[in-house]
């Protein structure tokens, strides 16, 4: 019988000679990560000259961009969704300068820039008839005449249109749709007979020469 005296403890079990232990698996080397500061300074490039340089290239982005581009705001929800952004390039023919010069050099929105590229030459003439016409320039805006019929929309168009087929006021309440019936109108007419303020002579007080009114 064995017998253990007190206080003695028992020797832990020996380990194996280093000869026979199993091989490690190897370690994963961790990737190395650069700060981009370090970066920066390891291209010899100032973090405040990379800011500004940055900086410089964004104004020069916006100012180009808003040197080819016009941009006016509008409600997003008024009869149906609509992007409450419109963006149409800016024209920059002798009768789009002649046609701002009208409007005491306020700069022409979106939609007006829109009607120029479509009208061209006689884009001052266009719109000098759509402000007489609608003068808030609104898309969504109707007035009754006396024969019973409506005009519609940003160009005013008349509701005897209607009789043409795929027309429809929800379309004419779109501002370009309604810019591009217009032209339509124009190049049938080959001029801008069917607007009365045309006919009229009503258009004239919206040209600068004829005294435009602020």
């Amino acid at each position: 019988m064995n017998v253990i005296l007190s206080g003695s403890r028992r020797s832990p079990p020996k380990r194996p000679p280093s000869g026979n232990r199993a091989p490690s698996a190897p370690k994963r080397a961790k990737a190395a990560t650069v700060p981009a500061s370090s970066l920066f300074k390891a291209l010899g490039v100032p973090l405040s000259l990379t800011a500004l340089l940055v900086g410089i290239t964004l104004a020069y982005a916006v100012i180009e961009i808003h040197a080819r581009y016009a941009f006016s705001l509008e409600s997003p929800i008024v009869i149906h969704w609509r992007s409450p952004l419109v963006i149409a390039r800016r024209m920059q023919s002798p009768d789009a300068s002649a046609a701002r010069v009208d409007q005491h050099g306020r700069a022409l929105t979106a939609y007006q820039q829109y009607a120029c590229a479509k009208f061209g030459p006689d884009c001052r003439l266009a719109l000098a008839i759509q402000r007489a016409e609608n003068p808030k320039g609104k898309c969504e805006i109707y007035h009754y005449n006396t024969d019973g019929t409506l005009d519609w929309g940003y160009f005013q168009i008349n509701t005897v249109h209607l009789k043409r087929p795929g027309l429809n006021l929800r379309s004419l309440l779109d501002c370009k749709a309604n810019i591009d019936f217009a032209y339509q109108l124009y190049r049938e007419s080959q001029g801008f007979t069917p607007w009365s303020t045309y006919n009229s002579g009503a258009y004239k007080k919206f040209l600068s020469e004829y005294g435009a009114s602020p």
